[in-house]
């Protein structure tokens, strides 16, 4: 089973916490908090859900160590955005593409978005940017 304890850790840095910052959002000081992270101190089942909150994780990734984010309502929006301009192409090219083909587009552009937004994560999704690409998906 993995150290929960190194498991916190890594949460709150992937979620872009200070220590002291995230021991203000739960209430402890940063002392205890530190403590709890360092697995001088036990983690309580209320600060456990306390801390899945503010990390936007399960509480149950957390104890096994899996640790995936949810997704946050820009992904969400951006991802149906990305469905909508591959059925667009598709819908113009009156093609009939398997389900499996239409995963694997969709699949494809939202990769190359999440790339783009990381460069520049206040980029807007312009499916111009990637109308070469998709077409080129479902040509006959």
């Amino acid at each position: 089973m993995p150290n929960i304890y190194n498991t916190l850790r890594r949460a709150r840095e992937q979620a872009g916490l200070s220590l002291e910052k995230a021991a203000e959002c739960i209430g402890i000081s940063g002392a205890s908090f530190s403590r709890m992270e360092n697995g001088l101190s036990k983690v309580t089942t209320e600060r456990l859900e306390m801390l899945a909150e503010l990390y936007q994780v399960s509480a149950s990734a957390l104890v096994e160590g899996s640790i995936v984010t949810k997704p946050s309502s820009v992904d969400i929006k951006r991802l149906k955005a990305v469905v909508e301009a591959v059925q667009g192409v598709v819908n113009r090219q009156n093609a009939r593409p398997s389900p499996e083909k239409m995963g694997a587009a969709v699949s494809e552009l939202y990769r190359l978005e999440i790339n783009h937004i990381v460069n520049d994560p206040k980029a807007e999704f312009e499916p111009e940017r990637h109308l070469g690409i998709i077409e080129a998906m479902f040509k006959r």
